[in-house]
């Protein structure tokens, strides 16, 4: 079979001039919302506006069939020029997981391996560093398989695990599995006879900005004793969901789910519904209400309403927090998969990132944890300063 054709895109319209075929392709591929036009452009206009942007596209007979978004940065090395890096769009700021090549699965395979076909024979960049990606992704094998030649060095790291319930079974048996069911069950009951006790769902435009708010309020209060949020602590995340949630929300994806007891939210809970999949992306609940396991009680009605809509399974996405243990059945990892060109510049980069990395985890190891949390309680500070 003919192998797709491929263009490359340049420069923030490439994004935009992209929008309608961009969308039609992640609905048709049931694809994760970290690689809908949706998140990506907000994401480089809000978070990463230095990037320059680079779409490869594999089309067939004129259709787009796949697309990586990448984006170009340049690191210097004085006395021996530019470093040219490329990575996801997306990546590591703003949370996203599983970012990858965006094809349906009839395509996958082809649309591909003629997209890191181009790359491979492309020589104007020196590192390509795609973090983010599942781990049990096909495109860590084709990346192997692409770019195993003389010259290139190709790495596979260790990145997070994502815990998720698999929700087969209904809900009954989701909650047997876990830990906190009796816990559960009797927070609930308690819950139910407060004044006001109401589980809602916001998933239109209409309501996403006064829901977001209501769950950014929650989630900066919960974290204040530590200091402040790390995923939301800064003025341009804050900025960049603000804009997410109402695309999302145009998009059918947006799903808040709340609890409201007494005339407020207590606790609320921002994720994506995708046909299968639920994905808890942050959390957030009033600390005053925290003798009530709100947290807790919200979490285990969202499990249940999703077993309800037909979900096989709910997805923590990164991080090993007890309260996401507590309920998982299983995990999934994510990955950086890091080709490199040969050259003394590139060598002297990766190795400067690996003492620094080093000096950070003696640093860690060395110091008191109370100091450790100072710093980051300084750090969080300079970020939401906008600093």
């Amino acid at each position: 079979m003919r192998q797709p054709e491929v263009e490359e895109r340049r420069g923030p319209e490439a994004i935009r001039g992209l929008e309608v075929e961009w969308k039609a392709l992640a609905r048709s591929a049931g694809a994760t919302p970290f690689l809908s036009w949706e998140w990506v452009d907000p994401w480089l206009r809000h978070l990463e506006p230095q990037r320059e942007p680079r779409v490869i596209c594999a089309r067939e007979g004129g259709a787009l069939v796949g697309l990586l978004a990448l984006g170009e940065t340049r690191r210097r090395i004085p006395g021996l020029g530019s470093i040219v890096r490329l990575g996801f769009l997306g990546e590591r700021k703003g949370g996203a997981d599983y970012l990858d090549v965006l094809a349906g699965a009839a395509d996958r395979e082809r649309a591909t391996r003629a997209i890191l076909g181009h790359l491979a024979v492309a020589k104007d960049y020196d590192l390509l560093e795609l973090d983010g990606m599942a781990s049990d992704s096909p495109t860590v094998a084709d990346l192997r398989s692409v770019f195993g030649s003389a010259g290139v060095t190709v790495r596979e790291f260790e990145r997070y695990t994502c815990p998720q319930i698999a929700l087969h079974g209904g809900f009954g048996q989701v909650l047997s599995r876990s830990s906190r069911a009796d816990n559960f069950r009797r927070r609930l009951r308690k819950a139910r006879a407060m004044a006001g006790f109401e589980h809602r769902v916001i998933r239109e435009e209409g309501g996403a900005h006064a829901a977001f708010e209501r769950f950014l309020d929650l989630h900066e209060r919960r974290w204040a004793a530590q200091g402040g949020s790390d995923a939301l602590g800064r003025p341009a995340a804050r900025s960049f969901h603000r804009e997410v949630v109402a695309s999302l929300a145009r998009a059918g994806v947006l799903h808040f789910d709340e609890l409201w007891i007494d005339g407020a939210c207590r606790a609320s809970i921002y994720g994506m519904d995708t046909p299968g999949i639920f994905y808890f992306f942050q959390s957030g609940y009033d600390p005053e209400w925290s003798s009530s396991s709100v947290g807790l009680v919200l979490l285990g009605l969202s499990i249940e309403a999703a077993v309800g809509r037909g979900a096989l399974v709910y997805d923590f996405l990164h991080g090993m927090e007890p309260y996401k243990l507590e309920w998982a059945t299983g995990r999934r990892t994510t990955a950086m998969v890091r080709v490199a060109r040969a050259g003394f510049g590139t060598a002297v980069l990766l190795a400067r990132e690996a003492a620094e990395a080093m000096a950070r985890e003696a640093a860690r190891s060395i110091l008191p944890s109370g100091a450790v949390e100072v710093l980051r309680r300084r750090r969080r500070a300079r970020e939401q300063a906008g600093l």
